[in-house]
Parts: C-alpha cells; structure tokens; sequence
C-alpha cells in the first residue's frame, strides 16, 4: 500500500471542502427560493415597459398574461408592479 504524501492528502481535503461548500450553497439557494427551481433568462428593463408588456411579449403565446405576471413578480420578489428603466427581471424560461 502506498503513502501519500501530506501535500497530495492536503490537496484532497481542500477538494473535498470546496465541493461541501458548494453543495450547502447550492442547498441554501433552493431553500432560501422555497424549493423551487426554476429555469429563468435576465431581461433589462427598457423606458414605457410594463409587468403586462413584458409577460406578454416573453410568456408563453397561448398562455395567460395574468399567470406569467404574477410569475415575473414572484421571482422578482415583487410587491407591486413598479419597474425601473435598468433594472434586471428574471422572467421564466419557455
């Protein structure tokens, strides 16, 4: 059996942490956005847009508006429908 060196055992537990560290933060995430996982696209907020405009211009074509408005504003974290000119949405995906 062959003894590894304490730089490669280093290296290993370093490895190990980090790959730890990203799953926590990966779980915290999930959690934190109460489960859910979600496929989402950035959209930059342009002057005269709207909640309405954008869900119906990136919803699905034969879907309700209302639906994809209160989806924009839950991942938004949204409490009204005042957007900024610049400000990033995540708008769901499909």
């Amino acid at each position: 059996m062959t003894r590894q060196s304490p730089i490669t055992r280093h290296r290993v537990a370093v490895i190990i942490s980090i790959v730890v560290l990203a799953v926590l933060l990966l779980a915290s995430a999930v959690q934190a956005n109460g489960g859910d996982v979600r496929a989402t696209i950035g959209y930059r907020v342009q002057s005269g847009d709207t909640l309405w405009s954008i869900a119906a211009a990136h919803g699905e074509q034969s879907g309700d508006v209302r639906a994809t408005v209160h989806e924009i504003r839950s991942l938004n974290d949204l409490d009204g429908s005042t957007i900024r000119s610049g400000q990033i949405l995540l708008l769901p995906a499909g």
